[in-house]
């Protein structure tokens, strides 16, 4: 057993060297920054958030990731941002630099927000792996992963919201990409130019029940990235207490079947979340599911007040 589980690894490690370059988030129902750059300053708000995520708990070797995330708005139309992403999986390591810009205009009672990233991301794994017996040291590819392989990619987003209830987005992740090493592949065709055809669309409502002081958002989320198997989102989620209190459900049909819950608070300019995803396969009994936390300091944009001199007040006739 403890060969099959040391060989698993391994078989980890190595195929986590093609593995996804988009990151893997439950939250981003609450925080839509992580996936998408175009709602970048898009409420108005200046966002520094902190998300770690461990999946598979429990499983030898399974993936860590942490992502230091920056969002603000300039100006009325304008939002920056900027991330660092860390993950370690098996004996791979991966780190991502991530620039976000975006603009923001109002269309009648619609709200839309576009932006896009650049992207740094280099992708290495640890030199012990080439002294696995079952290593083929011949394996060009291998031995340069070692070194580390390096990306350039650019991702677009677009948010809309309708008259404050209905919501949508798409994201198109790593539709540019382009390679900065020289690390052999056995299929060089998927590693350069476009990747228009992977996708995430999201759509939602928000439905507001005054007397009673909560809301219900239900949405649902399309994704196809690279590399990773199509998946459908089915999200319920509820809002309490002027969303001071969030609870949220995400119930995943494909990929065998999972579920994930969301639970957390928003108090003044401070938010804490926790996820527990937990998969309906049976990959599950060798793990513990995934837990994800998020901690984030939210305040918003003041406009700067007209001075003075500039109003009526003080000029005679």
């Amino acid at each position: 057993m403890k060969k099959i589980f040391s060989i698993l690894l391994f078989t980890l490690s190595v195929f986590a060297a093609t593995a996804q370059e988009q990151a893997v988030y439950s939250q981003y129902q609450v925080f839509p920054n992580l996936i998408n750059p175009g709602v970048t300053g898009f409420d108005n708000n200046y966002l520094f958030l902190i998300n770690a995520r461990s999946s598979w708990t429990g499983f030898p070797g399974s993936p860590t990731t942490y992502t230091f995330m920056y969002n603000g708005p300039v100006g009325d139309k304008l939002g920056l941002g900027g991330s660092l992403f860390a993950e370690k999986i098996g004996s791979q390591s991966v780190t991502r630099v991530q620039g976000i810009y975006s603009f923001r205009f109002q269309v009648q009672r619609a709200k839309i927000g576009l932006g896009l990233t650049t992207e740094f991301l280099r992708r290495r794994i640890s030199g012990d792996v080439l002294s696995n017996p079952i290593v083929d040291p011949n394996d060009g590819a291998l031995e340069g992963s070692v070194d580390g392989q390096r990306l350039f990619t650019s991702s677009f987003g677009a948010h809309l919201l309708f008259d404050e209830k209905v919501f949508a987005s798409l994201v198109l992740p790593t539709a540019i990409r382009a390679r900065l090493d020289e690390i052999p592949l056995d299929d060089p065709s998927r590693e350069n130019g476009s990747g228009i055809q992977y996708y995430i669309f999201q759509l939602g409502t928000i439905v507001d029940i005054p007397s009673q002081n909560f809301k219900l958002v239900p949405s649902i989320a399309i994704r196809n990235v690279r590399d990773v198997p199509f998946q459908v989102d089915l999200n319920l989620q509820g809002r309490f207490l002027e969303d001071k209190l969030i609870a949220g459900l995400t119930y995943r049909p494909s990929t065998g079947g999972s579920m994930a819950f969301l639970l957390g608070s928003r108090y003044n300019n401070f938010n804490l979340f926790y996820s527990y995803d937990v998969s309906f396969g049976p990959f599950q009994q060798y793990n513990s599911g995934s837990h994800e936390f998020s901690v984030a300091y939210m305040f918003e944009r003041k406009k700067p007040r007209v001075p003075l001199e500039n109003t009526n007040i003080y000029q005679q006739n």
